[in-house]
């Protein structure tokens, strides 16, 4: 009996733990393409043409500081710094 409960234990840790990787990847994905969409538009307003690669710098920069516990606003000015120096302008 024991060891019943054990392997339905491992069983249930392998398929939840999937579940909840795919659900992390999935809102990683909507919020990389809302990031995205709002950098395009601010790039827009401003009347700027960003050179290639920059939007996914940004982005990829203020999904990593948000994950590493940042605030939006932190995450926000942290990234258009660093894509500030990174793409020079």
């Amino acid at each position: 009996m024991v060891g019943r409960l054990s392997l339905i234990s491992v069983v249930l840790g392998l398929l939840i733990t999937p579940s909840l990787a795919s659900r992390a990847t999935e809102a990683e994905s909507v919020i990389n393409r809302l990031c995205l969409a709002g950098f395009y538009a601010a790039m827009a307003q401003a009347g700027k043409t960003p050179p290639p690669g920059m939007g996914d710098f940004t982005c990829d920069c203020f999904l990593q500081q948000v994950n590493e516990g940042r605030s939006i606003q932190t995450a926000q000015d942290t990234c258009k710094q660093k894509a500030a120096e990174q793409f020079d302008i």
